[in-house]
């Protein structure tokens, strides 16, 4: 039995909106037409109240779900957006590490290198290698 008083005061609340919403209507369009501020504003009938109350909870309706849309769609972008700069981090942050292990694996090579140009020199082989890099 609460549901009938929620109903009526509903409907006197979009009523009452309807009535400031023709107001301010018929006073703009005395204003565009420069007729004026009118000193009194006729309010609306029932059926012509409940109609525009109609019109505007209708255009709410549309309004707040093009919102609820443009919002969910920001925030889809953003999360692909997210996901592609982790993605990116993650390749970034691979080729670092590739990038280690082959600075590393060079470094191996150099010091091997070195060792076995010791040991020509000592069994007596000379070569021409000057160009042998320092490590990375």
């Amino acid at each position: 039995m609460v549901y009938f008083p929620i109903a009526k005061l509903t409907y006197l609340i979009v009523r009452q909106i309807t009535q400031i919403f023709h107001w301010i209507g018929v006073r703009s369009k005395m204003l565009i037409l420069g007729l004026g501020q009118p000193k009194f504003v006729p309010p609306l009938n029932n059926a012509m109240a409940i109609e525009t109350g109609s019109n505007i909870l209708g255009e709410l309706t549309i309004l707040t779900i093009g919102i609820s849309l443009i919002i969910l769609e920001f925030t889809r972008q953003a999360r692909n957006d997210m996901k592609k700069h982790d993605q990116h981090r993650a390749q970034r942050k691979n080729m670092e590490n590739e990038i280690d292990i082959l600075k590393d694996r060079i470094n191996r090579q150099i010091n091997e290198m070195k060792n076995l140009k010791v040991k020509l020199t000592e069994l007596g082989v000379s070569l021409e290698i000057e160009n042998v890099p320092k490590k990375c």
